[in-house]
């Protein structure tokens, strides 16, 4: 359980884009209806997802980043393959409720369904890769922003008390042409934050079974 959790909080990106360099405020009514909407329909549309990703772990107590790459694969059935190929080899992958984890020593398997703070987890791996958290109010309190260019972020404040001990805060940024996740942060308690940013993305193209293999 240790490893899973560290895994999730290191999940980050190297390459900021430029997004952060300008100043988002706070969506109107009209604008939040508009955002929610046009999230809400690429959503509809996204069938599976393969892309790069990028990643920095800032630690805020020792000013260092911590980076990593590797190969994200995301089918809408709730399947995710995280595949780390630089500078350590790590694979995670979820699929009917079961997480597999492939290390240089060896693989498990885990059954989230026994652990409720691996389902919120997992809940938010799913919401980053698709928006779903927006509207998922149980679990999340959404806050719409835009900036001044017309590109948009959502903040969402998680719910659940254990998930808050892990994560203080995760905003999505989404791009302005096809409106999927382009770059999500998770910004922690003790002030630690996480970027994960996606390249090369690939939407809807066939991504084979044995991706999301857990056996």
């Amino acid at each position: 359980m240790k490893r899973l959790t560290c895994m999730f909080i290191l999940l980050a990106s190297t390459l900021l884009h430029p997004v952060f360099a300008q100043e988002y405020v706070e969506a109107t009514p009209a604008q939040r209806r508009q955002m929610q909407e046009q999230i809400a329909e690429a959503t509809s549309r996204l069938s599976s997802l393969a892309c790069d990703f990028e990643q920095t772990k800032e630690i805020a107590i020792m000013n260092e980043k911590m980076q990593s790459s590797g190969r994200m694969f995301y089918r809408r059935e709730n399947c995710v393959r995280w595949e780390y190929t630089t500078p350590y080899a790590y694979t995670f992958i979820y699929n009917n409720n079961r997480i597999a984890m492939q290390t240089e020593a060896g693989r498990s398997v885990i059954d989230v369904r026994s652990n409720a703070l691996f389902q919120s987890i997992v809940k938010i791996m799913i919401s980053s890769m698709n928006g779903s958290g927006m509207t998922d109010n149980k679990s999340f309190t959404p806050r719409f922003y835009i900036d001044g260019s017309g590109r948009r972020m959502v903040s969402l404040t998680p719910v659940q008390k254990d998930v808050r001990k892990m994560f203080a805060l995760i905003r999505l940024y989404f791009d302005g042409k096809d409106h999927s996740v382009e770059t999500v942060v998770m910004e922690e308690p003790n002030g630690d934050a996480t970027h994960i940013r996606l390249t090369n993305k690939r939407i809807n193209e066939k991504i084979d079974d044995s991706r999301f293999t857990v056996d």
